[in-house]
């Protein structure tokens, strides 16, 4: 039997946690790595990427997480209790970055969403995003806000998600291309997790001709 071609099994969220998931370090760098290098996503160094540099990244936004002012889901198989999921576990990953000041203690910001591209169009962002909405919400985080390369995945996921575009910089973060390096643009986006759309009072009323 081809075990690469059985169904993989559903995806679940989890909050990040030193103690279940610290040994998945170098896993996420390397997820982190491949979004970079293969998808040519903008992150936070350019190419070649050094996996010292990386790792360290990560370490301080675990260290961000310990410290209550960052948020981390994890996308994994089911876990069952008393286990630890394994490096090839990891589908995908999503994070929180919250204000750290007094008057915007009801903000946050989703700074990264990266997804296996072995389970991409599965709903794992979605579910990322979902869980990372929750998880804002349990702090007190109403308003969020976002960020994406123009024109891309991203942009397009976000839309669906419904977050509100309100506006684009040109010529706002570096990018490698094949043809050399430029300057892509960048589209803002926020969401009010209060803004709960409610039905008209009259909105079950039926009317006649």
């Amino acid at each position: 039997m081809d075990l690469s071609t059985l169904p993989a099994s559903p995806s679940m969220t989890y909050v990040f946690s030193p103690e279940q998931h610290g040994h998945l370090v170098p896993w996420i760098a390397a997820l982190h790595a491949s979004c970079m290098t293969m998808d040519r996503m903008i992150g936070p160094f350019l190419p070649p990427l050094e996996n010292g540099k990386l790792l360290g990244w990560w370490r301080e936004r675990i260290a961000e997480s310990n410290r209550g002012t960052r948020v981390i889901v994890l996308l994994l198989p089911e876990t069952p209790p008393g286990s630890k999921p394994v490096g090839n576990d990891l589908r995908g990953l999503a994070m929180l970055k919250l204000s750290d000041t007094e008057t915007g203690s009801f903000r946050g910001k989703i700074d990264t969403l990266l997804v296996n591209q072995r389970f991409r169009r599965q709903g794992g962002a979605k579910a990322l995003v979902d869980a990372l909405e929750y998880e804002a919400a349990r702090r007190g985080r109403t308003l969020l806000r976002v960020n994406t390369e123009t024109n891309s995945a991203a942009e397009a996921a976000f839309k669906k998600f419904g977050y509100i575009e309100f506006g684009q910089v040109p010529q706002f973060s570096k990018a490698v291309v094949p043809q050399g390096s430029l300057k892509k643009s960048e589209t803002f986006f926020y969401k009010d997790l209060l803004s709960i759309s409610q039905p008209s009072s009259d909105s079950n009323s039926s009317s006649s001709s």
